[in-house]
């Protein structure tokens, strides 16, 4: 995969897989939750929300809301934590290092789950990265990115607040989605992401002036039978995509500021 930057721009990554509906997720947690602890996972939180289910009545899709039991295994460190609810198992890191050190240890939480509840199915694997580009005071933002990634606030006159620019593509079986957004102030998450208290590094705390955040969402979706080689398989193809992009997104000028 190659030798990872010295600055990594990435603030935040998540995998996840959904799978067949667990409803007495409840009756196995003590199991689970001795698991994540021998694993230094041991940061236990229970989180009670409301999410929205998709009802098919009469041929009509009815969004039904419903409440969502979510249970956080996270590190002493607060870099590293494990989502869990009855149909998914996600996986967030503000320390991500490199992929396969990070893919594997998703997997091996993954294979946890599998031992104590026997997964079935799976119908999605998904990988995501987030990367706060900031400039130096003297430099542009288009000195790092691509006229594409940066919308029309680079060509309209004033003051750029934000700017957003999105494009779903399709790659052999699995979907794309890459987002850009500019912006000026502290370092920050999308509205459909929740970072359940993980810390970010410090040097993206002391980042306050403009900036792009790049967002890229990868996912395969498909019912397959659960199988730990299919979905590594999965989050491989899904990285090497997400690895293509980012190289087409940002210059060589970034790429070598973030090898300094």
């Amino acid at each position: 995969m190659g030798d990872p930057l010295k600055n990594p721009p990435v603030y935040f990554t998540v995998a996840q897989v959904r799978f067949n509906p667990i409803l007495k997720l409840a009756d196995f947690l003590p199991a689970i939750q001795e698991g994540f602890r021998q694993a230094r996972f041991s940061d236990f939180v229970k989180h009670a929300g409301v999410g929205i289910k998709i009802n098919v009545q009469d041929g009509r899709a009815i969004p039904m809301p419903q409440q969502i039991e979510r249970f956080a295994f996270g590190n002493a460190a607060k870099t590293h934590c494990f989502l869990l609810d009855e149909d998914s198992l996600t996986y967030q890191s503000t320390d991500y290092g490199r992929f396969e050190t990070f893919s594997e240890q998703f997997l091996t939480g993954l294979e946890r789950i599998h031992s104590i509840v026997q997964l079935d199915f799976v119908e999605r694997v998904g990988l995501r990265y987030l990367d706060r580009v900031a400039p130096l005071a003297d430099e542009s933002l288009s000195k790092y990115l691509v006229p594409e990634a940066l919308g029309l606030g680079s060509r309209l006159s004033g003051t750029s607040v934000h700017s957003f620019c999105e494009s779903l593509t399709e790659h052999s079986g699995m979907k794309l989605l890459s987002r850009t957004m500019t912006r000026t102030g502290p370092i920050a998450f999308p509205p459909d992401l929740l970072s359940m208290g993980l810390e970010v590094g410090k040097r993206f705390q002391a980042q306050q002036g403009l900036h792009a955040i790049l967002d890229n969402d990868g996912f395969h979706d498909g019912r397959e039978p659960y199988s730990m080689d299919s979905v590594r398989k999965h989050l491989v193809t899904i990285h090497e995509v997400i690895r293509k992009t980012f190289r087409l997104i940002a210059t060589e000028y970034a790429f070598k500021k973030w090898n300094q």
